[in-house]
């Protein structure tokens, strides 16, 4: 029996690792398993490099790939919030190991072959907020919905520019650039994939052993 067919829900304190539906000793489901099931199948979607769009600064940047999104995990404990007897809030926080970007530099010069280069942007600190509504109707669990994705700034980038030549004055400031950069290429081209890949997972999962579950114990918690 597939574990995404027959866990779902839980608190941090009790993990279930095995239950159906009719069994007496489902008594709290667990979305620590549901979360990261959900995020392996969802990875299986998503390219690896990803390619990122082209961007003009102070240079032109082209040729933009970013690595790690196979290594999308859950941060930490999600949290269970109870709305009514027959509705919950589950919030969690998404991250992975290393995210590497690069992108190829040109820059034009006047009677002179363009200057060029690399810049590698990597992330240690890569965070994103998920948060899904479940809710029964008429005793029945309907599949979760994604109510909100979005992806957080990252935190100590670390921007490495290779060709600099004559432009070397101008590094710290570049530096500082291109990390912004780099955050509003890898949010636009990683939010619609991935919050699609989440969604579609999401609709695939049959929840059975929580339909009998009584979701406002989640608020005595």
């Amino acid at each position: 029996m597939k574990l995404l067919s027959t866990t779902f829900l839980c608190v941090a304190a009790l993990l279930i690792s095995d239950c159906r539906g009719d069994d007496e000793s489902c008594k709290k489901p667990n979305v620590h398993d549901y979360l990261d099931e959900m995020l392996v199948k969802a990875r299986e979607e998503l390219p690896d490099p990803i390619r990122l769009p082209p961007r003009a600064t102070f240079v032109d940047l082209s040729d933009g790939v970013l690595w790690g999104l196979s290594n999308l995990t859950r941060l930490g404990d999600a949290e269970v919030q109870c709305v009514d007897e027959n509705t919950i809030i589950v919030k969690a926080k998404l991250t992975t190991d290393e995210l590497k970007g690069r992108y190829t530099w040109q820059k034009e010069r006047r009677n002179q072959s363009p200057r060029e280069g690399y810049v590698v942007f990597i992330s240690h600190d890569f965070q994103a907020d998920i948060e899904f509504r479940v809710a029964k109707n008429n005793g029945e669990v309907t599949h979760p919905q994604l109510q909100r994705f979005e992806i957080k700034r990252f935190k100590d980038a670390k921007i490495e520019i290779t060709g600099m030549g004559f432009f070397t004055w101008a590094l710290g400031e570049m530096t500082t650039l291109m990390s912004g950069v780099f955050q509003r290429a890898i949010g636009h081209a990683v939010q619609g994939p991935l919050e699609e890949a989440l969604q579609r997972k999401m609709r695939e999962i049959d929840i059975q052993c929580a339909k009998d579950y009584d979701f406002t114990k989640f608020c005595k918690e």
